[in-house]
């Protein structure tokens, strides 16, 4: 596919992505009172951060079959023969499994802190997120292939309709006065559409053949990794209403940090909801110019500043008015936060590009410890002693830039040298 071509169909299905993420949200603060619409809002983050946890699968699916077709590996001869060689949707399906029996597992020690305290809804909660979770696994590896084959308008069209079928379930939901539940069931619903695009688009299934340019076990060791890094990532952006939760305290009244969780999930909108959608664009541009990582850094970081900056600007004139629009004035923070808030953003964005990069180089351990300073930082500056607002943009702004400075560290010592991938 064309660059441009590419270009177009993950910018269509941004705008798809970003639009339905804003609707799904507006349409909850509608339908829900403000202490269920608190609890849907952390369940929706826990979600999406555990999915952002497997998405290290998508990425290292990514850069494994990317790099077996292309870059010194394949001039080399190191790639493993297709005998040997990682098959990445079936590894899926052994991450599939342990991921719904820890999800499983592990909700009496969630759920009771998420959703309100009923038995049959916390029990709902804990099965929708374990199947869901087991779902997506199978829709990251796919991604992942899609993405290494540069097969962008698939690619774009299956984000697009796991974003779409949320808001028309949430409409539905709205216009027929249900409740928490089926908000639940709106969260993990998109978990699916990866199993309709195959019976769709069976032209597409050739992909789930494809291997990558590594052992099993060794594609297991990366992609562990890549999760672990793309899991404080999520923490950072989707997850960051469950980190705000559990470092604010059990004295904090239920419905208390709503604004805040309206204004960090809204403000992050603008910069982080386009990004995570061309990382693996990102992924392969940089596998294709591993010689030269550093410096292919430097225009998406240019563009990511310069659109925090005007980003905040107009969040400070226009944020509180449209949102007033849509939210009831309690789930309204100030100009000024709102205005910081999404200049933060700009910092998890630059994490993220140099994450990718550092990713796309094969310096895995690194790449994850970049991640692992942000999200440490971020919950340090969290446990100060301050106010919600104060906290949220203390880590959300100064955190990422600790790992921006590791993977810089790392790009600039791998730039322009083939060093030994970890």
């Amino acid at each position: 596919m064309r660059t441009t071509g590419a270009v177009r169909s993950l910018s269509a299905a941004t705008l798809v992505v970003a639009v339905s993420g804003y609707a799904v949200i507006v349409v909850a603060g509608r339908a829900l009172d403000t202490v269920s619409y608190e609890a849907f809002s952390v369940f929706w983050g826990l979600f999406f951060a555990l999915a952002g946890l497997i998405d290290g699968l998508l990425q290292e699916t990514t850069r494994s079959v990317a790099a077996r077709h292309t870059g010194p590996r394949k001039a080399t001869g190191n790639q493993h023969p297709a005998t040997t060689a990682a098959h990445p949707m079936a590894v899926a399906a052994g991450f599939a499994v342990l991921t719904g029996v820890l999800a499983a597992l592990s909700g009496p020690l969630w759920a009771g802190r998420v959703l309100p305290d009923d038995t049959g809804l916390n029990t709902a909660g804990v099965i929708l997120m374990a199947g869901g979770l087991a779902c997506y696994t199978f829709q990251a590896a796919l991604c992942g292939l899609l993405s290494a084959a540069t097969r962008w308008s698939t690619f774009a069209w299956l984000i697009s309709v796991d974003s779409a079928v949320r808001i028309l379930l949430a409409l539905v939901a709205w216009a027929l006065g249900w409740h928490l539940l089926a908000f639940l069931v709106v969260t993990v619903l998109g978990a699916l559409t990866w199993g309709g695009l195959l019976l769709a688009f069976p032209s597409q299934r050739d992909v789930l053949r494809e291997v990558g340019d590594v052992g099993t076990g060794e594609f297991i060791r990366r992609t562990v990794k890549a999760m672990l890094a793309s899991g404080a990532n999520a923490v950072l952006i989707t997850g960051f209403p469950v980190l705000l939760t559990f470092t604010s305290g059990a004295g904090v009244a239920p419905g208390a940090l709503a604004a805040v969780i309206t204004a960090v999930t809204l403000t992050r909108a603008p910069l982080l909801v386009p990004l995570q959608r061309f990382q693996p664009a990102l992924i392969v541009h940089f596998t294709q110019h591993r010689d030269r990582v550093l410096r292919a850094c430097l225009l998406p970081a240019v563009i990511i500043a310069g659109t925090a900056v005007v980003g905040g600007a107009a969040a400070y004139w226009l944020a509180r008015p449209l949102m007033l629009v849509f939210f009831d004035a309690a789930l309204v923070s100030s100009p000024v936060v709102l205005a910081l808030l999404t200049l933060a953003s700009g910092s998890t964005a630059l994490l993220m590009v140099t994450g990718s990069a550092a990713h796309a180089a094969e310096r895995h351990t690194l790449y994850l410890a970049g991640w692992a300073v942000a999200t440490v930082a971020a919950v340090a500056l969290l446990l100060v002693g301050a106010s919600p607002e104060t906290r949220a943009m203390l880590a959300l702004g100064l955190a990422p830039l600790a790992g921006v400075a590791v993977h810089l560290a790392v790009l600039s010592s791998v730039s322009g040298a083939s060093g030994r991938p970890d």
